[in-house]
């Protein structure tokens, strides 16, 4: 009984012979429960369907933060100035008071949050809600009516403040009701403001376990403290003070950026630094546009920012 060769496919002339699954010289597509083909065309190199748009983006230059930031954000700066906004008027209020206001783990050498008084307590109150305080202080307790909280814990009000940058994409997404929760799923709002910060839900949860990660170092709210410090005591610790606790104090166009939203307008920097008005400072420092300033002894020379993109 003699061996018979591969059946051509139906249609095929005869003769012809091919291994190939798909026949090829097609540029249509026909996708599963699709009436018909879908046309095809070539644009930059790929083949695309007609009628479809793309978002070209442009490779970063350099291997680094900034540069990738910018190739896949066109508003680059306008969203850096209002992610900063509330650290940049934390850094103002600090020169102006002398009252240093940081949230960040006991042993390091940087804030992973600056503090000012418009900034959210663990119980839901603003700082500005609270006690008054100084440098000197170790718990500022809450003074709005029926709150137990006995001393300022900052926590995030944003999204954006623990990476969460694609809540802004949902149609649906409200900014005002966004709140930080616990690994049991409630908001910090629905735990107790004090001791071990039980849920008042009745969930069982005995502590509160942030749900999120700090976007500046990776670890839990809760590994976090918010420190009241004078100058000198930042200044012995080796932390930064005056115009180095500025936001990107050590890249002057990304501290523009934060201060004016323009990378190439320092007028908000020199007036705080420079001339009849601006802040006392023990040592005044005055500088052009484009010199960075050594930070005090001790201080890392790392801003603490690692910005997360959607």
């Amino acid at each position: 009984m003699s061996k018979k060769g591969p059946t051509a496919p139906k249609g095929a002339s005869k003769g012809a012979t091919s291994k190939a699954v798909v026949p090829r010289g097609r540029g249509d597509v026909v996708p599963k429960n699709m009436p018909g083909p879908i046309a095809m065309k070539k644009q930059d190199g790929m083949l695309v369907p007609e009628g479809y748009t793309m978002r070209k983006i442009e490779p970063a230059k350099n291997y680094d933060v900034e540069s990738f930031a910018r190739a896949m954000n066109p508003d680059f700066a306008p969203r850096l100035k209002k992610l900063f906004d509330p650290e940049t008027e934390a850094a103002i209020q600090a020169q102006k008071t002398g009252i240093y206001i940081g949230w960040r783990c006991p042993d390091f050498k940087h804030d992973c949050q600056r503090v000012n008084t418009m900034s959210k307590c663990f119980c839901g109150h603003l700082l500005g809600e609270h006690a008054n305080f100084t440098g000197k202080s170790i718990l500022v307790p809450c003074k709005q009516g029926g709150c137990k909280c006995k001393g300022f814990a900052w926590i995030p009000s944003r999204a954006e403040d623990v990476g969460e940058f694609w809540m802004q994409r949902r149609r649906d997404f409200d900014p005002s009701t966004w709140r930080a929760k616990c690994k049991c799923k409630h908001t910090h709002e629905q735990h107790d403001p004090t001791g071990m910060r039980r849920c008042k839900t009745g969930c069982g949860c005995g502590h509160f376990i942030s749900n999120f990660l700090c976007a500046a170092c990776d670890k839990h709210w809760e590994d976090h403290e918010t420190f009241f410090e004078t100058e000198d005591d930042r200044v012995a610790k080796g932390l930064p003070v005056g115009e180095m606790y500025l936001p990107f104090a050590e890249m002057p166009h990304l501290r523009n950026i934060a201060l004016t939203g323009d990378e190439e307008d320092d007028s908000k920097y020199l007036a705080l630094t420079q001339g009849e008005g601006s802040i006392p400072r023990r040592k005044q420092i005055t500088s052009g546009n484009e010199a960075t300033f050594p930070a005090p002894s001790g201080s890392s020379s790392k801003s603490g920012f690692r910005p997360v993109y959607d």
